[in-house]
């Protein structure tokens, strides 16, 4: 392994030199808000195993999993630890060609998730997953993405694409005002707590869209299809109807400030039923695929 005394230092990283003024410019002195560069001249394998590290504001325990610094590239293989919010893995790969263009690819793994814990752990995700925020209870949640990142970490919406899963029993809907006027119109029956029973759901992200696939929900003694697309500065256009013991249909769009709920043509038939496109499994391996020809990039047979 070789390395520079100085490969955490930013000038010391991977940043393409296309022109005179991005050269002056990589030659400036750092601050401490600027990315971190990887070394295009490490060469480098750690397998890590701690008991317990401080993560974000969660105290993790039995963090394990591989790390690899390589041409410029970051690597974290299986890396997976528990905490409060969840039991994680993730899978990860980091690439700074440029200061203000970031790679960042993930593969991110949460199960037995406390959702409240999750969002205080990362309150990025709501921006990405807005629908987490209205539930309450355990889950599991998959999510694999890629995007390009400015300088300060926040993603380039332009080139955003990723796709999630979520599976949970015994969700409590914290949305009260929204729930309370969808439940007037499809008839339910009045309940202290908006419990749903059961959900199965499947999202795909691209740029500013997020599309959540049809599924069924259930909620005491109904069944629900919904489906429909919401955007990430939060308007939204969803179909849900009711397929059992009633059959009908709302139509929820706009905003959060001006949110349209009314009844409206069913769009799913009464005999609906689910398909798991596995979107999620089918953008992790894209990416592990990307990841595994990022280490062998370089490899020389003797």
């Amino acid at each position: 392994m070789y390395c520079k005394a100085n490969w955490f230092s930013a000038d010391e990283g991977s940043e393409e030199e296309p022109s005179q003024e991005s050269t002056t410019q990589s030659q400036e002195p750092q601050s401490e808000s600027d990315p971190f560069l990887v070394p295009k001249d490490i060469d480098l394998q750690l397998h890590t195993h701690m008991r317990e590290v401080d993560i974000f504001n969660q105290n993790a325990k039995d963090l394990r999993g591989g790390i690899y610094v390589k041409d410029g590239t970051v690597i974290l293989d299986e890396v997976g630890f528990v905490c409060r919010a969840a039991k994680l893995q993730l899978t990860a790969i980091y690439k700074t060609p440029r200061r203000n263009h970031l790679y960042l690819g993930f593969d991110y793994h949460m199960i037995d998730i406390d959702i409240d814990e999750l969002l205080s752990m990362i309150p990025n995700l709501e921006q990405m997953v807005p629908m987490l925020s209205s539930f309450k209870g355990a889950a599991q949640f998959h999510l694999a993405a890629e995007t390009y990142l400015n300088s300060q970490y926040q993603p380039k919406m332009s080139t955003l694409r990723g796709a999630a899963s979520l599976t949970a029993k015994d969700l409590v809907v914290l949305d009260g005002k929204t729930f309370d006027q969808i439940a007037k119109l499809l008839m339910f029956k009045k309940k202290t707590e908006n419990k749903i029973d059961s959900i199965n759901a499947e999202i795909t992200v691209y740029k500013n869209e997020i599309d959540v696939y049809p599924l069924c929900v259930q909620m005491d003694n109904y069944m629900v299809a919904l489906g429909g697309r919401h955007n990430t500065n939060m308007t939204f256009d969803y179909d849900i109807n009711v397929l059992s013991p009633i059959y009908l249909g709302v139509k929820v769009s706009g905003d959060l400030d001006n949110l349209s709920i009314k009844l409206a043509k069913c769009k799913f038939a009464q005999d609906f039923k689910p398909h798991w496109y596995q979107k999620a499994d089918n953008q992790s391996r894209e990416l592990r695929e990307r990841i595994k020809q990022s280490m062998e990039k370089n490899v020389r047979i003797q």
